[in-house]
């Protein structure tokens, strides 16, 4: 068998948090690993016609399984056949992120927040100061070992892992966006729906609705994706931030004004909870100690589909991408609940209008942006 070796400078863009079995940042190669199968499934997932079953089985066969999670009834475990390792496992130097410049939050008890609390509460503003991987130091080497055949699939999951991947704790808010140089990797400045096209990842949003995994990135029936780029406004101009911290400013504001839209402003709630889901559930959940769904209770979890990623362009400078990879209500917690639920796909469209609206904070629709 022919192996092929892949080998990239990884580093990050934002703090990230990695926990090890202490729950403090460290390099791991785990967490990579699980980067590179989240986004294989999207590059591999139209090859078997969106089929999970189909899909988990190619997947397993080739990053490997336990018994029980295999898949195919017949309780095999197998070894995987992708082999990462990093130039070295060193402990996170930050001490405490830092909760970030304040911005206005109407639902806050003091009617503000820092930016990067409400990006990342939990790791950051908890009771114990988690140490993070500071964005600031030198890359590693991560090297890729697989069999040959797999070559063109395991690149394309990594460019996509680079364009939009992010890994550790609060992540799909942007912290732990990885940033990765090496064999061929375009820059995020290449973002372009084109690109996207080729590599078969975009899919039509209320196609995407019909399943409740990640499994595409989404687009309109005019086959724009749904993906923005942040850039820093300047006068009549767009440029780079400075500071990661400015780009996680930028987001912390943006995320606050979607959530906060009259539609999406709860009705109701308190210790009695829902009785049925409103569109803000659909965003994530849970979605505050006041507003339980009953059915849901505080043990039902649904992640954010809308993720953000923080890059650092070749000038040195910071800008940002935000991408919707649209899944369904997962079945379990639809059909935990008496009533009607949200049309999902008109929740999402007002996510995208809300995010259009934006432009004056400098975020554009990768369609109409000839940024880089």
């Amino acid at each position: 068998m022919t192996m092929q070796t892949l080998s990239y400078q990884v580093s990050f863009n934002t703090p990230a948090f990695l926990g090890n079995a202490e729950q403090q940042g460290q390099w791991r190669t785990p967490p990579f690993k699980a980067l590179l199968r989240q986004w294989w499934r999207v590059v591999k997932a139209p090859d078997v016609g969106y089929d999970h079953r189909r899909l988990l089985q190619l997947e397993n066969a080739l990053f490997g399984s336990a018994a029980d999670d295999s898949g195919d009834g017949q309780g095999r475990s197998g070894r995987s056949k992708v082999q990462l390792r990093l130039s070295a496992w060193d402990a996170g130097t930050m001490h405490g992120v830092p909760k970030g410049e304040m911005v206005k939050h109407d639902e806050a008890p003091s009617k503000q927040v820092g930016a990067n609390l409400y990006l990342g509460y939990g790791p950051i503003g908890g009771s114990v100061v988690r140490t993070a991987i500071n964005p600031k130091i030198s890359p590693l080497t991560l090297k890729l070992r697989f069999p040959a055949e797999f070559e063109s699939e395991i690149r394309c999951a990594m460019q996509l892992a680079h364009w939009f991947g992010t890994v550790g704790s609060r992540s799909r808010n942007g912290f732990g966006a990885v940033h990765f140089e090496g064999d061929g990797l375009l820059p995020a400045k290449d973002i372009k729906t084109d690109a996207l096209s080729k590599l078969g990842v975009l899919l039509v949003t209320s196609r995407c609705l019909h399943r409740e995994w990640p499994h595409a990135i989404g687009m309109d029936e005019a086959g724009t994706p749904t993906i923005w780029r942040l850039l820093k406004p300047e006068g009549n101009k767009l440029d780079g931030f400075g500071r990661w911290e400015d780009v996680m400013l930028g987001l912390a504001q943006i995320k606050i004004a979607v959530r906060t839209a009259p539609y999406f402003k709860f009705q109701g709630g308190g210790p009695a909870g829902h009785d049925k889901p409103q569109p803000r559930h659909l965003l994530s959940y849970p979605s505050g100690n006041s507003h339980s769904v009953n059915g849901w209770g505080k043990d039902g979890r649904m992640a954010n589909q809308v993720r953000f990623k923080v890059h650092r362009r070749l000038d040195g400078k910071f800008m940002a991408v935000i991408v919707h990879l649209p899944c369904a209500l997962p079945d379990k917690l639809a059909h935990a609940v008496k009533g009607a639920i949200p049309d999902q796909e008109n929740v999402w469209s007002e996510v995208h209008r809300l995010l259009d609206a934006q432009k004056s904070k400098g975020l554009i629709h990768l369609a109409g942006s000839q940024q880089t």
